[in-house]
């Protein structure tokens, strides 16, 4: 029997993307560089804001989705490592600090599914930023064959091997192509040694996916006048070193960082 779960319960998150690390360290480090406080929004059950603890970063959690805080509150506890974390919708949220620097991270900015959700994001980020902080969003460029390729059937998204068997993930995204927004059907299956399927799992939910120039639109008009786009994954360093990387291309998991400066 196939059961319908949120793709945001812990155990399922955990299980989906215990293979997805590559982006881990990058991201660490754009918090180590921030100079000081560091709020993580979208920080789920702590995929990126544990590592980041671990390195010595002073960084707090919010997320929208208390069942991921919760299990995020389990893991510090279990480390043992600390940070403050708020329940609130990243679309609208006040909490105390300003911060060095607003991290969204994995995607999470997509999950905005009306262009007046994504400024609401962008103003809210803007309004709790230290003058001079940093507001960093790492987001998929759109792909037109990665589209086409999850839209035309249901790819194996991941395969994991488990103590007990394997993980095998399928995802299929339908696409609304004027609106810019995929609808991703996920199919989770747990097999045992042997190959036979044990328990398995459906999840859906939705993103809007943004381009380079829009995300760049959306900034200005959020009231940010300085902002850079590089892909993540690039030997990448600051303008005062001297050294570019390559320009960002499609499929690129895009950083864009945009400054909160004096008007």
């Amino acid at each position: 029997m196939t059961e319908s779960v949120s793709a945001f319960d812990p155990p399922t998150y955990d299980a989906v993307y215990a293979s997805f690390r590559g982006d881990v360290p990058h991201v660490v480090e754009v918090m180590k560089q921030a100079g000081g406080k560091v709020l993580e929004v979208c920080c789920g059950n702590g995929r990126l804001l544990i590592p980041a603890l671990e390195a010595g970063v002073e960084v707090d959690g919010l997320d929208l989705h208390e069942p991921m805080l919760d299990d995020l509150r389990r893991k510090l506890v279990g480390r043992p490592l600390s940070s403050h974390l708020f329940h609130a919708d990243m679309r609208d949220f006040t909490v105390p600090d300003r911060y060095a620097l607003i991290l969204i991270a994995f995607n999470s900015f997509y999950h905005n599914l009306t262009q007046q959700d994504q400024l609401a994001t962008l103003r809210r980020c803007r309004r709790h930023l230290a003058e001079g902080g940093r507001l960093a969003i790492v987001a998929f460029h759109p792909s037109a064959p990665i589209m086409i390729k999850f839209g035309a059937g249901e790819p194996v998204l991941t395969e994991t091997a488990r103590d007990d068997g394997i993980l095998r993930v399928y995802d299929h995204a339908a696409q609304d192509r004027v609106e810019q927004i995929s609808t991703i059907t996920r199919r989770i299956e747990y097999l045992d040694r042997a190959g036979t399927i044990t328990r398995a799992e459906n999840a859906s939910f939705q993103i809007r996916y943004v381009f380079k120039p829009e995300m760049e639109l959306l900034l200005r008009v959020a009231g940010f006048t300085r902002w850079e786009t590089r892909p993540l994954f690039t030997d990448y360093r600051d303008a005062a070193s001297g050294v570019r990387g390559r320009p960002a291309a499609e499929g690129d998991h895009l950083l864009y960082t945009a400054w909160n400066e004096a008007p």
